[in-house]
């Protein structure tokens, strides 16, 4: 059986490789398409494989137009790839997102009779949903065409299947939709921590510092406890996004509660900065999943989200507390909260098992095996 896995932003982040890297140490024979922008590091991420004829495919450069022509940046897509993959030989197609690369899909499979997965992804619901109405009649083809509908988070699964371009339809999808979430780094499983027994004081906050985390709004959020009474601080790692300047302010105006560290690439540097601090907060709007949530978790912190986003309905039982990132007062309710029921979040409860690359790659395999042989 051979993959062909298209995936937009597999050069973007490393979620997409260790699950292929994990598929191949499976002996899995996997075809990598990424569609190549002006800004992909092209390269990033490569893998190695072990099976033979795997392989990673880049695309001809999209143009800038390609952003607002949708269908003719499938076209273009289409025939790139037909020139450079024999899609004969191919058996099944995962689609990591469910507008450019479910799109494509869909077009093989016209021509092909080639089955697909597809998944769906916060950026799915928050721009193309709700800036493309004009490409719903596609996307109900999309879905309607695939064999499963993959969603990494339950609150995923619920926002979409309810989304108003969707929710007409959505009886009859639900037969064939799965949550698969993704993993972390086997380095945070094999060295977890438990919550600590302390009066919590210290937040932290890890990731790229982009706007609809809500990062000022958490900072002013620690400024107005402080004010309050409520004694806390907070630590920033990350660098980059449009965020970053706002916190430097901040920062220089309230140096004992607010501090950036910068970027932190290595794991054991960072887990020293996880395991200082006691409360984890992202209050990020538009998360597919966060994977820094369940790093977080894995060093015994408990953390804050936003409702119905990332993490919101994973566990079924305390892990922090939810809150709506928009809103300071809101933030600063909930950590104050936090500090207070400290000891009653069940952080001891979670199964890390199921964030393995090795188990989640399992399921998938699971899933195309079941597919191939229908």
């Amino acid at each position: 059986m051979k993959i062909l896995h298209i995936a937009n932003d597999f050069s973007l982040t490393k979620v997409h490789s260790n699950l292929y890297r994990t598929l191949d140490q499976m002996s899995v024979k996997q075809v990598v398409f990424n569609p190549v922008r002006e800004e992909t590091p092209v390269g990033a991420n490569h893998i190695d494989f072990l099976v033979a004829d795997s392989q990673i495919v880049y695309s001809k450069k999209l143009r800038k137009y390609h952003r607002l022509l949708f269908r003719r940046k499938i076209a273009f897509l289409y025939r790139d790839l037909k020139s450079k993959v024999d899609l004969g030989s191919i058996r099944l197609m995962h689609a990591t997102t469910l507008f450019s690369d479910g799109a494509l899909a869909l077009k093989i499979k016209k021509t092909y009779g080639i089955p697909y997965i597809v998944a769906v992804r916060a950026t799915d619901i928050d721009v193309f949903l709700k800036y493309r109405p004009d490409l719903a009649p596609l996307v109900r083809k999309i879905l309607r065409e695939a064999s499963r509908i993959i969603f990494i988070s339950k609150s995923l699964h619920h926002n979409f299947l309810n989304h108003k371009h969707i929710q007409a339809y959505s009886d009859e999808l639900k037969e064939k939709c799965i949550v698969v979430y993704n993993g972390i780094d086997d380095f945070w499983l094999d060295n977890t921590r438990p919550r600590q027994q302390l009066k919590p004081s210290k937040i932290l906050f890890v990731g790229r510092m982009i706007g609809r985390k809500h990062l000022e709004n958490l900072a002013l959020a620690v400024i107005a406890l402080n004010e309050r009474g409520v004694a806390c601080s907070i630590d920033y790692v990350g660098s980059g996004g449009a965020e970053k300047d706002k916190i430097e302010a901040l920062s220089l105006k309230h140096p004992e509660s607010i501090r950036l560290l910068g970027a932190i690439h290595d794991k054991s540097r960072l887990q020293e900065v996880y395991r200082d601090n006691h409360i984890f907060a992202m209050p990020s709007k538009g998360e597919t999943f966060g994977l820094v949530y369940i790093e977080a978790l894995s060093q015994g912190l408990p953390v804050l989200y936003h409702t119905n986003e990332g993490i919101d309905g994973v566990f079924n039982f305390k892990v922090g507390e939810s809150c709506i990132g928009q809103d300071i007062g809101a933030i600063a309710n909930s950590l104050e909260l936090m500090m207070r029921a400290y000891d009653s979040y069940a952080l001891d409860k979670i199964d890390f098992s199921l964030f393995r690359w090795k188990n989640i790659a399992r399921r998938y395999y699971d899933i195309y095996t079941s597919i191939h042989n229908s």
